[in-house]
């Protein structure tokens, strides 16, 4: 592996002398198949020799993420007296990122182990519920358990039980998150979760009966919770702004046309395969998140060619099947995070101003540019992939253009 990466005879020899040769070997080996650049894994084999001596690294044992911490720390520092670097920021969080990765590697990365709750109980067998009956996406399931798990964390504080809550408990927990740190929208989320986690909980007989329907939402004011995104224009220039010759330019605005063209979200976006795009027959297959199954759609053209412009001039070559990739080895799928990253960040270039920036206000954009073109309903909900027709209807109160036309509508002296 080594004869592969350097060239002097003496480097060779020093990293081949060197302790855990075999578990060095195998971490670079694994690296370079990911597609790592030769350069990348010269420095890498370098940095794993420091990471050795100042873990003490042996042939065997657990390390935790205190002691890569605490070795970062030092790494760092002498690095610094050495006067190699200036600031310690960037060189103890290179050696942490990648001390953690080889000992997870390795097997060896010893998590601490969290203390048992006596909700936990509760929560798995709720999220399994959510999953398994009610067939809700996994952000979903995330979102609920945590907010049913934060009141319940509350309770145990408040030496309370399941089985002595009452209603009055839970309109003592929304108020006082009410007053201390979280917005109306944030309490109105919360009451609807535990609203659920109740009605489950009445039906494992874990709590009293009846509290579940006594949970009430804040109330909302008129314009609160509407959806929010850019007009058609903005949408334009956003576009616009990604007519360029760089990798990223080539990236962005594949994903700027696939969020405002089908109005995708972001985890959909970042779930797309290469096998999505059936080229001869010119269909795009979308997994939703949300309400699970695969739906087909026609690949308009302009997308196409986005994407097709993007595989030829942006992509990196690579073993992964996923169709947005990190631009730099080892090239892996991205996360929704850096869908987000790269979408407000063209935001903000371009000074559209909307109350969010990320790429869900695409998806927005597409529903009330749609609704503004005379679609239905049952159609921009079946682009979106609603389940439900109240998540479409919500976008009746952004058409202020027909509510104006419906408000002067003669209606034949009944006024």
């Amino acid at each position: 592996m080594f004869e592969k990466i350097f060239e002097k005879p003496c480097s060779i020899a020093r990293h081949q002398q060197a302790p855990l040769l075999n578990e060095r070997v195998r971490f670079l080996a694994h690296l370079s198949s990911l597609g790592c650049a030769r350069r990348k894994l010269k420095t890498i084999a370098a940095q794993l020799l420091g990471i050795i001596c100042m873990l003490d690294l042996k042939e065997s044992g657990l390390v935790t993420p205190d002691q890569i911490r605490r070795a970062a720390q030092s790494w760092a520092e002498r690095q610094r007296n050495g006067r190699k670097i200036k600031s310690t920021k960037s060189s103890r969080h290179g050696f942490v990122n990648l001390a953690n990765k080889w000992m997870r590697f390795l097997d060896r990365l010893k998590q601490p182990a969290r203390a048992s709750q006596p909700f936990d109980e509760y929560l798995c067998d709720f999220a399994a519920w959510m999953e398994n009956e009610r067939g809700l996406s996994p952000a979903t399931i995330r979102s609920q358990r945590w907010q049913a798990g934060h009141f319940l964390s509350w309770l145990v504080a408040n030496g309370q039980r399941m089985n002595t809550v009452s209603i009055s408990h839970i309109e003592e927990f929304l108020a006082w998150k009410g007053k201390t740190c979280w917005s109306r929208k944030s309490v109105s989320t919360a009451a609807q979760s535990l609203r659920a986690f109740f009605r489950h909980a009445e039906f494992r007989a874990w709590c009293q009966p009846g509290i579940a329907k006594l949970i009430e939402k804040p109330r909302a004011y008129q314009k609160d919770g509407l959806p929010n995104g850019p007009t058609w224009q903005e949408v334009y220039r956003l576009v616009k702004d990604t007519e360029g010759r760089k990798p990223t330019d080539y990236r962005a605005r594949a994903m700027v046309l696939l969020l405002s063209v089908y109005g995708l979200r972001s985890s959909e976006v970042s779930g797309l395969l290469l096998s999505d795009f059936d080229w001869r027959a010119e269909l795009l297959t979308i997994n939703r998140r949300k309400g699970g199954g695969s739906r087909q759609y026609p690949l308009v053209h302009e997308v196409g060619e986005a994407v097709l412009d993007y595989l030829q001039h942006g992509r990196p070559q690579c073993e992964c099947r996923n169709l947005f990739v990190s631009l730099y080895p080892p090239h892996r799928a991205i996360g929704r995070s850096v869908v987000w990253t790269i979408i407000s960040r063209r935001f903000r270039k371009l000074g559209i101003q909307c109350r969010r920036q990320g790429p869900h206000t695409l998806r927005h954009a597409c529903a009330t540019h749609l609704l503004e073109e005379g679609a239905s309903f049952k159609e921009i909900g079946d682009l979106l992939g609603h389940r439900s027709a109240d998540s479409t209807a919500i976008y009746a109160k952004v058409d202020l253009k027909m509510l104006r036309e419906v408000a002067n509508t003669d209606l034949g002296g009944l006024r």
